[in-house]
This record gives C-alpha cells, sequence and structure tokens, in this order.
C-alpha cells in the first residue's frame, strides 16, 4: 500500500470508528431531520456554517424552524401526537417545562459522545437537556460616563435618580433582577434569596424612583451609549458585547452579588422521527471546533472544556471555568420558580407601570 493510499485509508476507518454509535444508512432518500434553531444571528450563523457540512456528512437534509423558548415548546405541544422535530432549541428556563409535559427525553450520554465534555453546570434539566451556548447577565453602562457597579444596591441610590432602563417585564432578565431585590432585602446570596422573592417586592419598590423608562427592544439600549442614562439591566450579554466590540461605548458591569448565566440549550424531542440524526446534530453543536466558532462570532462562552480562545475573545466570556467562579456565575433553580412565572410577571408589571 502506498504511503499516499495508506494515509487516506487511515483516515477514512478514523473516521468510521468516530461515528459507530449513529448507525446510520449512509445512501438512505428519506432522512430528513427537522430542528428547531434560535431566531438569532446565532439561528442563523448555525444554518449558514454548521448545516450544510451536516447534511453532506450524514447524506441527510435538514430542515430548520425559527423561534424563541416558549414558542418553539408550542410548536413541540401542536406536534406532540405526530413529532416531526427531533431537536429543539430552548433555554434553560423551558427545559424543565418541556421534560414536565413529556414533550422531551432525557439524553442518553452513551449515545452523544461530546456530552462527557460539557460542564456539570450546563447539564440541564436532570440531563433532560444541554446548554451549547451561555451569555452573561448583569448591568450594563456607557463606561466613559460611568464607573463599573460593584454591588446592585448602588443602582438603588440617588444618584441614579431617573438615570436607569429597565428591561421588560415581559422578559426572563426581569425575573433576576427581582431574585437581586430579594438578596439585598434579605441579605442572602442569591441562590438563597431566590426561594424568598416574596420578600423581594418592597425593595423592588424602590427602584422605581431611578427607572427613567422600561424597554422592550434591543435597539433601546443605545440610550446608555448616548448618555441618554447611566445603567441599563438587567441585560444579557449577548445583546451588548456585539456593540462594545465595534466601538460603541457600552460594556457590561457584573455587581459582586454575581453574573446570572442566559444558557442556549438543546433537547431530544420524544418519539424523535430521525432519533439518530437529533443525536448527531446535538453531538455536532458540542463538537469543540464548532462550539469556538460559535463563541468567537457570537461573544457567547462554550459549555465543553479544553476549548483555547485569545485573550481578546476571553474578555467577553464566562470561560474558562476559574471565571465562572470569580463572577459568581448563577443559574436559578427554574424548576422552583417557573410554576409562579405568570403570577411573579404580573405583580412585577403592576410594581412598575400601576
Amino acid at each position: 500500500m502506498t504511503s499516499m493510499k495508506r494515509r487516506t485509508f487511515l483516515k477514512a476507518v478514523a473516521g468510521t470508528a468516530m461515528l459507530p454509535y449513529l448507525n446510520i444508512k449512509a445512501n438512505a432518500a428519506d432522512r430528513i431531520l427537522q430542528v428547531g434553531v434560535y431566531n438569532s444571528a446565532q439561528g442563523a450563523l448555525i444554518k449558514k456554517e454548521i448545516l450544510p457540512a451536516f447534511e453532506k456528512e450524514y447524506s441527510c437534509r435538514v430542515l430548520t424552524t425559527e423561534g424563541a423558548t416558549l414558542a418553539n415548546i408550542a410548536a413541540l405541544r401542536a406536534t406532540r401526537k405526530k413529532p416531526v422535530f427531533s431537536v429543539m432549541s430552548m433555554d434553560d428556563i423551558g427545559v424543565p417545562q418541556a421534560k414536565e409535559e413529556g414533550l422531551i427525553e432525557q439524553l442518553p450520554v452513551d449515545e452523544i459522545p461530546n456530552l462527557k465534555n460539557v460542564f456539570d453546570r450546563y447539564l440541564l434539566g436532570n440531563g433532560y437537556g444541554v446548554g451549547f451556548s451561555v451569555s452573561m447577565a448583569g448591568l450594563f453602562i456607557n463606561p466613559q460616563m460611568t464607573q463599573p457597579i460593584k454591588s446592585y444596591a448602588e443602582i438603588f441610590e440617588p444618584k441614579y435618580a431617573h438615570q436607569m432602563i429597565l428591561n421588560t417585564p415581559k422578559n426572563t432578565q426581569s425575573i433576576l433582577m427581582l431574585i437581586v431585590a430579594a438578596a439585598l432585602a434579605t441579605g442572602k446570596p442569591l441562590q438563597e434569596a431566590q426561594y424568598e422573592l416574596d420578600k423581594g417586592w418592597e425593595k423592588l419598590a424602590q427602584l422605581k424612583a431611578n427607572v427613567m423608562t422600561v424597554y422592550d427592544g434591543e435597539a433601546q439600549v443605545m440610550m446608555v451609549a448616548q448618555g441618554q442614562a447611566l445603567v441599563g439591566g438587567i441585560e444579557y450579554s449577548k445583546a451588548i458585547y456585539p456593540h462594545t466590540k465595534k466601538g460603541i461605548p457600552l460594556d457590561m458591569t457584573y455587581p459582586k452579588e454575581g453574573a446570572f448565566t442566559g444558557i442556549n440549550g438543546l433537547a431530544l424531542v420524544k418519539d424523535a422521527p430521525q432519533r439518530e440524526l437529533g443525536l448527531a446534530w446535538i453531538n455536532r453543536l458540542l463538537e469543540p471546533s464548532v462550539q469556538k466558532m460559535l463563541a468567537e462570532v457570537t461573544l457567547s462562552a462554550p459549555t465543553v472544556r479544553g476549548i483555547e480562545f485569545d485573550q481578546q475573545t476571553l474578555k467577553y466570556l464566562a470561560y474558562p471555568e476559574d471565571k465562572m467562579t470569580s463572577l459568581n456565575l448563577f443559574t436559578p433553580d427554574w424548576t422552583y420558580i417557573i410554576p409562579r412565572r405568570a403570577e411573579l410577571l404580573e405583580k412585577y408589571n403592576q410594581t412598575f407601570t400601576g
């Protein structure tokens, strides 16, 4: 066997050895994988950079439906009797709900090789979902006008009177602000205060004097960049850092109490019509090279260990693990909060618009 032929043969064998768990017929003509992706720049990136190579490698077509977490869960409900999706994107807040409704199944660790490299904190809903991209959530400022905020207690001070823009009660970030208020009111860390949310309402109401407006669109974060307000939030870093990277005077600031996570995740649909392809799709999005590419473009952290980045990229990421620790990176217990979410959001809305 010539040297060139031998290398080609070994490469082919190695490639085959990596995929024994799939048991996929390479030439099947009816292999259509339907997946849900986020209706965001990230979703567009996945369709452009990941999907074509996946289709070629697995001799299939991948059809995508774009949506946010609640819309994606609604799509699973609508197709429950005859599932059409095999994998659905949903945030960490959605996985417990989808699990409770029997819409997804527990991820089989032995059939998704890259799952073993995922940080434990990003295995969602007792293994019913897995994070693949992580944003941080905190406050944002114009660094030319405002110093980094060391404690959430500062935004309640008179110097910020009518100088804050507050994220809309429609968004999950409002729940994060309520957790902060409960922590300040009780003197307990975020981890404990999330179970005493009712003690946060009086404190949260005190913030009203400092709120200039409630915003519900990403474009409105520019009010801080333009000096119309001094601070905004709570907001996910993925909405701020792309502006920072372009040189716009906006930056995140993470108080000592902790930064929250915003976890984009994947779940395997129960009774998935293309289960094996679905497992391969999840595995591909957890592939280190794919994780690195997604992180560098979207400025959101990977969820697997061992990826190296340059310092310019690392400053935008909750990565590696020692940085997660230094940020007091915190993921709420959504299994506790979700059943009360409607009630909490209604009261939150009344607090700031009543």
